[in-house]
């Protein structure tokens, strides 16, 4: 971790705190990194000039603020275009950024009032409580036919045979995407989720505008068609929801159905991804999961609080604040460490133990305030139905591997690959 010497007493040289999430040992394990965060320097100027917020109360309380704002990724995708124009005349490379600019510029996770809520108006109900529970019966049939494939193997790789493919299988079908299209999806999607990562490079963004050109370019394939022959799905009904108001735009239909997918299907690879790896290293808890499978609800709040699948969020201060002691500024960006909160003993009793029958679980995973996850509900289905399943279905699960790999993300927490075995 990168580190600043300052003298504490005479002859004695004290070790000043930075956070650094591109320490060596983040990646595997980032939870030391947060406990060093709430406790030596809960709201931190980082080395690179943008704050990082540890404690639950302060993260809580900015996501609730509306004096601070989204970060406005478009906008920075916009100047990083302008620094590709330059090392294009420099250097002759054709990448601009010209799509992902045109697909985020109406993801409302990345807009304000009045538009974020114009926009997530049209998709909240579908993902509301009672349409969540319609779908209970396809996720329940989706788990066990995956899950079918592999139980006479005794053994599979969670992320590739399981995790990647239900919750692709369900956002796909409540749009209306062919299911012989659903591969080429998933290689979309994890391919865009890198521009949430602060750290993605330049050059990496550059390769990541074809992806979003393929992606938007078959969207409007299948809007086309769809608009001829509407059935019942999701994006019939915002085609329809388009043509009747005329509240949504060609161009905001298709990146709501990017923003759709993206949210729906990283989010709850990482979440099921995550929750297994903590059960198998939590076996006492896995017995007592399979035993009382009435807790499971509570217990996918557990997960998400103890391994969240979305680590940390942003915020931009719209005006100058004071946040625990510290002078904020306008124009400075914060990074809200959802995780980090989700173990503060100061909200949690015994927050580094996984405890599947924990009461008053107010984690942080899925934000708070007007920016709260709007699938929510559908994420909890998923994720009741995938553990259910697959506690029923498996027994006796252990780690094939000594090594787990983790993606290289800042905002997201996922493993590259987890290799079971089971009986």
């Amino acid at each position: 971790m990168t580190t600043e010497q300052t003298l504490s007493a005479p002859g004695r040289a004290a070790e000043k705190f930075w956070f650094n999430p591109k320490a060596a040992s983040y990646n595997a394990d980032p939870y030391p990194h947060f406990k060093r965060l709430r406790e030596e320097d809960p709201v931190h100027r980082s080395a690179m000039g943008v704050w990082f917020v540890g404690k639950y109360d302060h993260v809580r309380s900015v996501l609730k603020d509306r004096r601070f704002s989204v970060q406005d990724i478009p906008g920075q995708l916009r100047r990083k275009n302008a620094i590709l124009a330059t090392k294009r005349v420099t250097e002759s490379q054709p990448s601009n950024l010209d799509y992902l600019i045109a697909n985020s510029q109406h993801w409302f996770a990345f807009l304000e009032p009045p538009d974020h809520t114009r926009l997530r108006s049209l998709v909240s109900k579908a993902f509301g409580q009672k349409s969540a529970e319609s779908m209970r019966p396809y996720v329940r049939k989706c788990a066990q036919e995956l899950l079918g494939r592999v139980r006479a193997h005794g053994r599979m790789d969670v992320m590739k045979d399981f995790a990647c493919i239900l919750p692709l299988n369900v956002i796909a079908t409540m749009l209306g995407v062919p299911p012989a299209d659903f591969p080429r999806l998933v290689a979309w999607t994890e391919r865009l989720a890198r521009i949430f990562d602060p750290l993605t490079s330049l050059e990496e963004l550059a390769t990541l505008d074809h992806a979003s050109q393929e992606f938007m370019e078959y969207l409007r394939m299948l809007i086309a068609l769809r608009r001829a022959q509407p059935e019942d799905d999701l994006l019939s009904a915002l085609i329809a929801a388009q043509d009747e108001s005329g509240r949504l735009s060609e161009s905001e239909l298709v990146s709501v159905c990017i923003l759709i997918f993206g949210a729906g299907e990283e989010t709850m690879v990482n979440l099921i991804g995550n929750g297994t790896l903590a059960l198998i290293r939590h076996p006492d808890q896995m017995e007592f999961l399979r035993a009382h499978p009435e807790v499971m609800p509570k217990a996918v709040e557990e997960f998400l609080r103890y391994d969240a699948p979305l680590q940390m969020t942003s915020r931009t201060a719209l005006h100058d604040a004071e946040l625990g002691g510290k002078q904020i500024r306008k124009g400075d960006q914060l990074y809200l460490a959802l995780a980090s909160g989700n173990r503060d003993p100061e909200q949690f009793a015994a927050p580094d133990e996984l405890d599947v029958t924990r009461e008053k679980n107010h984690h942080l995973s899925f934000a708070a305030g007007h920016h709260l996850c709007v699938g929510a509900p559908l994420a909890r289905v998923e994720a009741q139905e995938a553990f259910g399943v697959m506690l029923e279905t498996l027994r006796d699960m252990e780690l094939a591997t000594d090594s787990l790999g983790w993606r290289d993300h800042t905002v997201l927490r996922g493993l590259t690959a987890l290799p079971v075995t089971f009986t």
